[in-house]
């Protein structure tokens, strides 16, 4: 049996404003290539960027999964992760099930039990049985597969599984550990035996760009994932890397696309298994050539530099954080130059001599400005002489005690 195991595709994903929507096209169609002879493909979750993503990217995710599937002869099984809405992703079941697309939106969620009791044809995956959170899959290549299939665990939807053994935080690793031996039950000799989540393991390396978004998150044990599985399919962190300490083949497929600055040195992939019943699972990674890509640029000889080497084609399609060195602070003209020059620069920053106000001329030795004030020069000068809306400005004296300072009416919910 070969497996395509990939997620946290975040489709809708903006970076500064700019949409990714062409690159995860781009991906998506490499996917597809990589799914040729493929009989059975894992998406672990994140499938949007957030819980009420626009059309476009809904439009795309209905796509990908029919040309996956292949009008049912190979088998997509999706999760929902903590960027999805579970009744948003749970909504597509009735028409994707009727491909071979099985998607759970929730821990204890059961595929449509009138599937698992229709034969169907020999050339298409079929749904053979069904549990809560568990999918018995008869595939093309004569192959059966039972996968313990677990979307984002939070400890809210935890609470509501009638196996979860636990009641406080602190034994949050233990629960999952419980309900996945629960649902390893399941599992047979005559099976290629899977398991599919999204969450955070252990001892996991997130991204630079991740570390403050799961740094509070619970956290599992490794020895808590299913040592019967013959391979555990990961979603949440976007760097791809196999789960050490674990007691069975795990691993992160990652995020396909590069979606934070911290994230632009890593090597993006899918990851293909295969394995049979009572086999050891062989694993490879399949680079991903789609995405543009991400930089840091030092450029030591100030705007003229820049300027000469973009004429000469550097870093042409590339998103680009620029430092410029230069004695000075950048003036408009300068500023105005860089903005013109046909790079995408996600930011412009200017590195100064130690000793150097990072304040432009205008600004310098108005230090005694309203804090207000000295936060929007701030701001110019890190955003390329952009002016911040009123709500950043609202948000930076909330949390400076901008209440007592009274500077500014409150902004708008929407700010």
């Amino acid at each position: 049996m070969r497996i395509l195991h990939t997620g946290d595709w975040h489709l809708g994903k903006t970076l500064e404003g700019r949409s990714r929507q062409a690159e995860h096209e781009a991906f998506l169609d490499e996917l597809i290539e990589m799914a040729q002879g493929v009989d059975l493909v894992l998406v672990a979750g994140d499938l949007f960027d957030v819980y009420n993503p626009p059309a476009g990217a809904e439009r795309l995710l209905c796509e990908a999964f029919s040309r996956l599937s292949d009008g049912g002869r190979r088998a997509v099984v999706a999760i929902a992760g903590n960027h999805d809405a579970p009744e948003r992703v749970n909504a597509l079941r009735p028409l994707a099930e009727t491909q071979g697309i099985y998607i759970l939106g929730l821990p204890g969620d059961v595929s449509l039990p009138e599937q698992a009791s229709s034969p169907g044809p020999r050339d298409r995956a079929r749904l053979v049985a069904c549990e809560p959170s568990v999918l018995e899959l008869a595939l093309p290549c004569g192959e059966t597969a039972v996968l313990a299939a677990l979307p984002y665990p939070s400890e809210a939807r935890l609470r509501k599984m009638p196996g979860d053994k636990g009641k406080t935080e602190e034994d949050y690793s233990a629960r999952i550990g419980h309900l996945f031996a629960d649902l390893a039950t399941h599992y047979r000799e005559d099976t290629v035996n899977l398991a599919m989540s999204h969450l955070f393991v252990q001892d996991g390396l997130p991204s630079e760009s991740e570390r403050e978004l799961v740094g509070g998150a619970f956290r599992i044990d490794p020895r808590a994932l299913p040592e019967t599985a013959q391979y555990v399919a990961l979603g949440h962190l976007h760097r791809a890397q196999t789960v050490r300490g674990a007691l069975t083949n795990a691993r992160y497929a990652g995020a396909p696309l590069a979606f934070r600055m911290g994230e632009r040195d890593q090597e993006k992939s899918v990851t293909l298994v295969e394995v049979s019943p009572g086999g050891e699972a062989r694993v490879e990674t399949l680079p991903i050539r789609a995405g543009r890509p991400m930089l840091t640029w030092e450029a030591t000889g100030g705007v003229p530099e820049v300027l000469a080497e973009v004429a000469a084609g550097k870093h042409a399609g590339a998103f680009i954080h620029l430092r410029v060195h230069s004695p000075e602070p950048l003036n408009l003209e300068e500023i105005a130059s860089l903005q013109k020059a046909g790079r995408d620069f996600l930011r412009i920053e200017t590195v100064l001599p130690a000793g150097v106000s990072d304040l432009g001329p205008e600004e310098t030795g108005r230090l005694d400005l309203p804090i207000d004030e000295q936060f929007r020069a701030f701001y110019k000068a890190q955003h390329a002489g952009s002016d911040p809306d009123e709500g950043i400005v609202s948000l930076f004296l909330e949390l400076a005690g901008g209440a007592e300072l009274g500077a500014l009416p409150e902004a708008d919910e929407a700010g």
